[in-house]
């Protein structure tokens, strides 16, 4: 009777993530997560998640956070009623389905719940490559950025989920033999190799760029930790120069990307007359990198808005949007592809150094963990909570189904966490 109900659990788990990215599902989600919530009500057994005493700096970091943007909607937002709403939908949301995560996760066995969300981020992977391997048998040339559903950057951040799950697990098998994801070695090293070719295809710089920043902090890991893996630091060194000239190589934007970004920042007022980079030619002649030039100027905008308004406009996704908006009277732009200076946009600068904080200390505090206990599943939310924050720095992914399904899966992470003796 047990495994029967670890069973739907871990199936139920794995659909729910693999069916939160998918666009035109939120109500087929919803009622998912709904079902599942009651299921677990109605016939959970008396195992329930306990938060290690290791996070609690880091859950104290949150609360504060939480509370923050609670008396922020209420006293300095224009309009409370709408930051009220958007706390709701884009953070009160995300806390409730992090903590159906833990429970569903506290459930099952040892690495199971983990594994359900390995498989639903893989399968995406494999969707992904076998969409444009078929498609490269009928047009003969390999579709680069097609993706089943989506833009190419939206399926990198399921990547970006993923690698940092196996990166992390395959640095604690270097370090202490052990696997916290619970997987095979061929296994393990396999889905690796998928994500890394995923990364390949899919020529999202923003993807690559947090490729390579996981990848190059378990090598300083096992450098630090005086690993005698030479041949794992080796392999994972030649892995980074693979992603990034794979990416060099195959994404012809890189060639005008620092002009770009330098006419972007120079002239960040630019695209609010002509409406579009590609009518202006940089310095040097050469065509304007419209993602880059427009990543620039709007950093450049979201930076002096901040200089304005040090204590935020009110919360919701959207900060930078209304920003323009005030200053500009230009309606209809949403993110400034900064998670970092939305969220400062929103709920001021002490909202952020909240948000920073609390990663900071989950990421320090897993890691340090790791060193001490050889915790596992400590130094995947190490990598994982780490990973997401530096992807946010780049793209405005504090919201949506991106921030629900981090925060699902780090209730996963900590409710596959089990109390050890020492820790009694």
């Amino acid at each position: 009777m047990i495994r029967r109900t670890t069973g739907w659990i871990a199936a139920w788990l794995a659909l729910l993530v693999f069916f939160s990215p998918i666009p035109h599902t939120i109500a087929l989600h919803s009622a998912f997560l709904l079902i599942g919530m009651v299921a677990l009500l109605l016939g959970f057994r008396h195992a329930r998640p306990r938060l290690a005493p290791w996070l609690k700096p880091a859950a104290w970091w949150l609360a504060a956070l939480t509370a923050w943007i609670v008396f922020h909607s209420a006293a300095v937002a224009p309009v409370p009623i709408v930051a009220f709403e958007a706390v709701r939908a884009d953070w009160l949301m995300p806390l409730l389905i992090g903590t159906v995560g833990a429970w569903a996760a506290v459930q099952l066995p040892r690495g199971q719940a983990l594994q359900a969300v390995i498989a639903a981020l893989a399968a995406h992977m494999f969707w992904l490559l076998e969409w444009q391997f078929t498609r490269w048998l009928g047009g003969g040339a390999w579709p680069f950025q097609l993706t089943p559903f989506g833009g190419y950057d939206y399926q990198g951040t399921l990547n970006s989920f993923l690698l940092a799950l196996l990166v992390a697990d395959r640095l604690a098998w270097a370090l202490a033999r052990y696997s916290p994801l619970a997987l095979g070695q061929r296994s393990a090293w396999a889905l690796l190799l998928l994500s890394l070719l995923a990364d390949l295809v899919l020529r999202s710089r923003n993807s690559t760029a947090i490729t390579v920043s996981l990848i190059l902090a378990a090598s300083a890991a096992l450098l630090n930790a005086r690993s005698r893996h030479r041949r794992v630091i080796v392999i994972a060194i030649g892995l980074v120069a693979l992603v990034g000239a794979g990416s060099l190589e195959f994404d012809s934007r890189w060639q005008n990307f620092r002009a770009s970004a330098a006419l972007g920042w120079s002239q960040p007022t630019y695209w609010t007359t002509i409406g579009s980079a590609t009518c202006r030619a940089a310095p040097s002649g050469a065509a304007v990198d419209e993602s880059a030039y427009f990543r620039a100027a709007w950093l450049r905008q979201a930076v002096d808005f901040i200089g304005e308004h040090p204590l935020g406009i009110g919360f919701g996704h959207d900060s930078f949007g209304r920003a323009i908006d005030m200053k500009y009277g230009r309606a209809g732009l949403g993110s400034s592809h900064n998670g970092w200076l939305d969220f400062a946009l929103a709920t001021g600068l002490p909202g952020l150094l909240l948000l920073l904080s609390a990663a900071g200390v989950a990421v320090r505090s897993g890691w340090q963990r790791f060193r001490e206990r050889q915790d596992g599943e400590a130094l995947v939310l190490a990598f994982f909570v780490g990973g997401y924050t530096l992807r946010c720095l780049l793209d405005g992914h504090l919201s949506g189904w991106r921030l629900a399904l981090f925060a699902f899966v780090v209730g996963v992470l900590i409710g596959s966490m089990r109390e050890k003796p020492e820790d009694s």
